[in-house]
């Protein structure tokens, strides 16, 4: 055999060798894919599973939470999953470039199935292989993420627990029973505030609420439930203390509705009993009816009686209950206004049944039954005239003696008749009622024998004239009104003095001054006891009500000084007691004067504190419309902005999101309070009012919008952040 011919065969031989040397390697690096394939697999499930596992936080202190993130469980176990993840990431990348090397040896994939079972392995490695850096990395920010949330939960259900325990020493010990009536009321606002307050925590209540679902929601409570218990407990107790205040107020409203129940029926009464003693007054002394017209009219008013005797009973067995149940002071003041109730309703029905027996004692056949009230006081006058006379010698002058019941002045009523009292529906606002009994002749004479010496023998010529005077006057009737009393003075004064034209003018004057001040002091009790207004009306009631203060104050000037004057005419008329009389009526009318100068100046401070009220109350709400309008424009042209998948523009709209939220956490307290105040300001029937509440419903209207716009656009920010790809920098960077 040649060499050639021996040569060819080991030729062919080399590529042989050499080919069976790559099909091995082939062989072993397949094998070895299949291996680490295999091994990698089982560690991707175990792996997966790891971080498929739900975080579980054992408990919710702080200590814990730093335990955790430093060194203890979760994040241990995160760390050796993180440290464990590092460490193959060398044998998955091999892996990868081995997958590679086959899919380019055509021995290895000789055939289309076998490159694409490679290929299909190395895009699953891939796949879980990232999965598990993003789920690993995902899982390191929700323990930061918690660990802030839990932060924010605690510092604000810290600050609402702080709150809640110095609400409840407040309610444990409320002045509620055992107090006097104004300590009560006193007591009554400061809760009324108080229940306010708890209101306006109810917001706070709720956004620790709100916290908490979020936390439950995401699977970021502690398993020993203390945050459960926590936020169970804050909402227990503030149920209760709410529930605390409800029942102090209820408590503090009956026990002042009682007592106000009872002033207001005992007022009713008295303002009932004054009216029928003006018109009393009016049918017994200034009526020009006849007589039948008059019993027809106490009928009237003895039926009234018959129907209010019951309410009056009733309402002295309720202030004898409050009497019971009230403190030593308030009882003390309860029992007068009963004494006092019950004073005034023996003399007003007594005077009802005296004057009714007076007119029918009084024969009247059917030709007279037109008898005139002047010729009525003139009967009653001489029925119950009982004076005694006696002559002390045989100058003297005749004097009366009185009686048992003597006669006042001409100005002052009978005791045992008087017509009005000292009480608050009726002081000083009664005419004074008209003596019968009183004679102005005897009065005449017994001033002469007082002004004129008896020994004198000028004396006696000066007295036996100022007897001639008498004499004349004694033919004059009995005055039957007070009108007939001024026009007899009159007539007197002309018979006794030379110039009487200025003295007469004051006279008039003065009764005129008197009528005026009545008239309008009147009034002013009526504006100082009705509501003080709180709306737009309350300029015009402010101006009329000052008006009508100075023209009191002008007119009791004038009754002040016609009095001083008339003081100074006396002097030339020391036998005449009208003019004494005066000084009585003037009096009464100061007083009253005093009075309502004191009641006035509470009026007047309150007036002047309602248009602050009034005008604080619309500056908020145009500046909550104005808020409102300005907040709701934000939000609309915010949800038409393109959300951005970029980390850092959703971040600023996230922080633009969280101001929003505050701005309407804090304006819901106001709007609350607006609401809650509305209704002192929204119930007259005006046009003011009217548009008060329109405001009002837009306001309400425009704050549902805000906050159902708030939601929308957080709805859109968590659907954008869901969408942000910004995890997947971090992946490629261990990548």
């Amino acid at each position: 055999m040649s060499v050639r011919e021996f040569s060819n065969p080991l030729l062919t031989a080399i590529p042989t060798v050499s080919k069976v040397k790559k099909l091995k390697e082939t062989l072993v690096a397949v094998q070895q894919l299949d291996k680490n394939m295999s091994s990698l697999r089982t560690w991707l499930a175990h792996i997966e599973s790891e971080l498929a596992k739900p975080i579980v936080y054992d408990s919710c202190d702080s200590e814990e939470i730093q335990k955790k993130l430093n060194k203890q469980q979760v994040t241990t176990e995160h760390r050796e999953l993180q440290r464990d993840i590092e460490k193959h990431s060398t044998g998955v990348a091999s892996v990868l470039n081995l997958c590679e090397v086959l899919l380019h040896d055509c021995d290895a994939c000789a055939t289309d199935a076998e490159c694409g079972s490679i290929q299909q392995a190395t895009r699953n490695l891939d796949r879980r292989w990232r999965n598990i850096c993003a789920v690993s990395m995902e899982r390191r920010l929700k323990i930061e993420e918690t660990w802030r949330l839990w932060q924010k939960f605690l510092d604000d259900f810290s600050r609402f627990e702080d709150w809640l325990k110095c609400s409840e020493r407040v309610a444990a010990f409320p002045s509620s029973s055992g107090v006097l009536y104004t300590v009560a009321k006193d007591e009554l606002k400061k809760f009324e505030g108080f229940q306010r307050q708890v209101h306006e925590t109810l917001t706070q209540l709720e956004l620790i609420n709100k916290q908490y679902r979020r936390l439950a929601r995401e699977n970021r409570t502690d398993s020993a439930c203390s945050l459960k218990h926590m936020i169970h407990e804050g909402n227990q107790r503030w149920d209760n203390l709410q529930k605390r205040v409800t029942s102090i107020l209820r408590r503090l409203k009956h026990f002042i509705g009682q007592r106000e129940e009872f002033e207001t029926a005992r007022d009713s009464i008295l303002v009932w009993l004054t009216e029928m003693d003006l018109q009393l007054t009016n049918i017994e002394h200034f009526s020009e009816c006849d007589v039948q017209a008059k019993i027809k009219q106490l009928k009237a008013f003895q039926q009234e009686i018959s129907l209010n005797r019951n309410k009056i009973e009733q309402i002295i067995a309720q202030g004898e209950q409050l009497i019971e149940k009230s403190e030593p002071l308030d009882a003390t003041f309860i029992e007068e206004e009963l004494d006092e109730l019950r004073r005034y309703c023996q003399e007003v029905f007594g005077r009802v049944e005296r004057y009714h027996k007076k007119l029918i004692r009084l024969p009247l056949p059917d030709d007279e039954h037109d008898l005139s009230d002047r010729e009525l006081e003139l009967e009653e006058a001489a029925a119950l005239s009982d004076l005694h006379w006696r002559d002390t010698s045989a100058d003297s002058v005749l004097s009366p003696q009185p009686s048992s019941n003597p006669s006042l002045s001409l100005a002052q009523p009978l005791q045992s008749e008087r017509s009005g009292r000292d009480t608050p529906a009726s002081v000083d606002s009664i005419p004074l009622e008209w003596d019968h009994d009183y004679d102005l002749s005897r009065d005449l004479e017994s001033a002469v024998s007082r002004a004129l010496p008896s020994e004198d023998e000028e004396g006696q010529e000066d007295k036996d004239f100022y007897l001639r005077g008498a004499v004349g006057l004694s033919d004059v009737m009995i005055p039957a009104s007070p009108e007939a009393y001024v026009k007899l003075t009159e007539s007197a004064i002309r018979n006794t003095s030379g110039d009487p034209s200025t003295l007469e003018s004051q006279i008039q004057q003065l009764g005129k001054a008197l009528d005026d001040s009545h008239f309008q002091m009147q009034q002013m009790e009526n504006i100082i006891h009705s509501k003080t207004p709180t709306g737009p009306e309350l300029d015009s009631s402010y101006r009329g009500y000052m008006k009508l203060l100075g023209e009191c104050s002008g007119s009791i000037d004038s009754v002040k000084r016609l009095e001083h004057k008339l003081a100074e005419e006396e002097e030339h008329f020391p036998g005449f007691v009208n003019l004494n009389s005066t000084e009585t009526q003037t009096a009464g009318v100061i007083d009253r004067w005093e009075l309502l100068q004191a009641q006035a100046l509470s009026k007047e401070l309150r007036t002047k504190q309602n248009p602050q009220r009034w005008q604080q109350f619309h500056s908020d709400l145009n500046r909550v419309l104005t808020w409102l309008r300005e907040t709701e424009e934000d939000l609309e042209r915010l949800q038409r902005l393109q959300c951005s998948t970029d980390i850092q523009p959703i971040a600023l709209q996230i922080k633009k999101l969280k101001e929003l939220q505050k701005a309407v956490d804090h304006h819901k307290a106001i709007i609350l309070s607006i609401n809650l105040c509305s209704s002192e300001f929204t119930q007259t029937g005006s046009e003011e009012s009217q548009d008060l509440q329109g405001r009002l419903s837009q306001m309400n209207g425009r704050w549902e919008r805000v906050c159902s716009l708030l939601e929308e656009w957080r709805g859109l920010l968590q659907d954008a952040l869901m969408q942000c790809q910004h995890s997947a920098s971090h992946v490629g960077d261990l990548l």
